[in-house]
C-alpha cells in the first residue's frame, strides 16, 4: 500500500507545484493509471512515488517494496563493465548477486557483449538491460512513467509476458499522457489537474477534464489581455 497525505512537490525551475496538498491511496494488487499532459511532471511523481524524490511538504506511507520506474536506465554507470553495474545494483537491493546477474543474462541474451562495458551496448541494448533489472526483482508495487515494453516486436513480446508474470500477484501504478495505454492496462484511475490527484471512471473522462480545464485557461488569458 503506498498512501500520499496532503503532498507537495514544487521542483525548482517551475513556477506552479507539480502537485499541491496531493492526497491518494494505491492498495495491494491493483493496477492505478495516472494521466498526466505533457510536462506536467509524471517522471518527478513516479520518482516521488518510488522513494527517490521527497515531497517539500506532506507525508507518504509505504507498506511493502516499491521498484523503481520500469526500464529506467539511470542506476547504470557508463564505464564500468556490465556483470559490475548489476552487482552494484544488487548490492543496493539486497538482493542476491548472482540471482540478479542471471536473470538479467538470461532475459536480454548478448552473447559476449555482456563482458564489455555500459557503454559499449547500442542503446537497445541498453534498454533492454534496464528492462530486465528493473523487474528482476519480485516488489509488491510496481511504478511505470510511460514505459511498459521496450524494444522491437519480440521484445515487447518478451517485457509483456514478464510484465504479465510480475503482475499477478502485484500491483502497478502506471503513469501515461495516453487514456488508451492506461485503460488496457489498469482498472482505477486518476488525473492530474491543477495539482491533485484527482479519481476518474475513466482515462477518457479525465482527458476531457484536461481539455475543459486548458479551454477555461485560455478563456481567462484572453479576457486579462482584452481588458
Amino acid at each position: 500500500m503506498i498512501r500520499l497525505h496532503d503532498v507537495t512537490l514544487h521542483p525548482a525551475r517551475r513556477d506552479a507545484p507539480i502537485l499541491r496538498n496531493a492526497n491518494a491511496i494505491f492498495h495491494p494488487r491493483e493496477k492505478v493509471g495516472i494521466l498526466a499532459p505533457v510536462g506536467s511532471g509524471k517522471s518527478s511523481i513516479a520518482r516521488l512515488i518510488c522513494g527517490a524524490e521527497r515531497p517539500d511538504s506532506g507525508s507518504i506511507e509505504r507498506a511493502g517494496r516499491v521498484s523503481w520506474p520500469i526500464g529506467l536506465a539511470g542506476p547504470f554507470h557508463a564505464e564500468l563493465g556490465i556483470i559490475e553495474n548489476l552487482g552494484l545494483i544488487a548490492d543496493l537491493l539486497g538482493e542476491d548477486r548472482d540471482g540478479l546477474i542471471a536473470f538479467c543474462l538470461s532475459f536480454c541474451d548478448f552473447g559476449q557483449a555482456i563482458e564489455g562495458r555500459m557503454k559499449d551496448l547500442t542503446p537497445a541494448q541498453r534498454a533492454c538491460l534496464a528492462y530486465a533489472c528493473s523487474l528482476a526483482v519480485v516488489c509488491d508495487i510496481y511504478v511505470a512513467d510511460e514505459t511498459l515494453t521496450v524494444g522491437d516486436a519480440d521484445l515487447r513480446a518478451k517485457c509483456d509476458a514478464l510484465l504479465e508474470r510480475r503482475l499477478r500477484r502485484s500491483g502497478l501504478i502506471f503513469l501515461s499522457r495516453n487514456p488508451s495505454q492506461l485503460s488496457q492496462r489498469c482498472t482505477r484511475f486518476y488525473v492530474l489537474l491543477g495539482g491533485k490527484l484527482i479519481s476518474c471512471r475513466t482515462p477518457e473522462i479525465g482527458q476531457e477534464a484536461l481539455r475543459l480545464a486548458a479551454a477555461t485557461e485560455r478563456e481567462e488569458k484572453e479576457m486579462l489581455h482584452a481588458g
